[in-house]
């Protein structure tokens, strides 16, 4: 009876020992979760521009379109200008002669409203034709109109006279320079956009009607501010690091451009915010930089 007493004794302090080590390691197990260092990059304010652009498609459409059309019926005889050539206006483009009963088989001219490149001929050596029949277009493209639609929203960022970017496909390397000459007074209630068309000289006219444009609007400038990236900034905060601790910090946002934002109030130049690993952060944790950061301890 004594040797099971004891044995049950030891059996006892044997359990007590192994719950007691299972807690202690529960607990310095917690204690390295609390002291845990987040890891993050960072970099510190600066000055600097931000710009706001819209990026959006338009078409290349001549300076001026004329459809040319016959006085009179009659049958072409003559076609004396060539598809893309230049004709000045009163241009003799075809011959025709009216074949109608009573009149006499003489030949009349149609001539060219405008100057400018023949662009298509629509008719044939043969054809009968009659006043609202269109034989030809004659387009005029040594400047040339950009076409495109933009955001009602964003339609208080231009105006007539205002300059945007243009780039062509077909030279990816070349950026024109367009005017605004046109803002549609209404807003298509289908769309909610509104047309603009901009000119942009083209006297060696290698732009072509018909071709697709690209456009860029700058929306917005801020120079010689107050930026972060845009990446950095949170729903209204961001985290700057101090003593080597995660500080959250709200700020007061001025403009949202393409790549940096504006900040008006809560932040200082020189002050390091945290860039990366922002998201898993809630303010009060250690943090450490990343390698090759910009960190500089405060």
């Amino acid at each position: 009876m004594r040797k099971i007493l004891i044995i049950i004794v030891i059996v006892v302090i044997l359990i007590a020992a192994v719950l007691l080590k299972i807690g202690t390691s529960r607990k310095d197990a917690g204690d390295d979760i609390g002291e845990q260092i987040v890891a993050v990059e960072v970099m510190p304010v600066t000055k600097g521009n931000v710009k706001k652009t819209s990026e959006l498609i338009g078409n290349i459409i001549a300076n001026k379109t004329a459809q040319v059309f016959p006085e009179t019926m009659g049958r072409v005889t003559r076609i004396m200008v060539k598809e893309g050539s230049y004709v000045s206006k009163n241009t003799k483009i075809m011959a025709i002669r009216n074949e109608t009963i009573g009149f006499e088989y003489e030949e009349g001219y149609i001539k060219s409203p405008i100057s400018g490149n023949i662009a298509k001929i629509f008719v044939d050596v043969g054809s009968m034709i009659t006043p609202q029949t269109p034989v030809a277009t004659v387009v005029e493209f040594s400047k040339v109109k950009v076409v495109f639609n933009m955001s009602e929203n964003d339609i208080g960022c231009v105006n007539k006279g205002g300059k945007v970017a243009v780039e062509i496909d077909a030279f990816p390397d070349t950026s024109f320079s367009a005017k605004i000459s046109e803002i549609s007074p209404v807003i298509d209630p289908m769309t909610r956009t509104v047309g603009i068309k901009a000119v942009v000289n083209n006297s060696k006219k290698i732009l072509k009607p018909g071709m697709t444009a690209r456009i860029t609007l700058n929306l917005g400038e801020s120079n010689d501010v107050i930026i972060v990236p845009g990446y950095a900034l949170m729903d209204g905060y961001l985290f700057v690091v101090k003593d080597s601790t995660a500080e959250r910090r709200d700020v007061e946002v001025g403009l949202v451009g393409d790549e940096y934002v504006e900040i008006i109030k809560g932040l200082e130049q020189g002050e390091n915010i945290i860039v990366v690993g922002q998201h898993r952060l809630a303010g009060g944790e250690k943090v450490n930089p990343l390698s090759g950061s910009k960190y500089e301890n405060n």
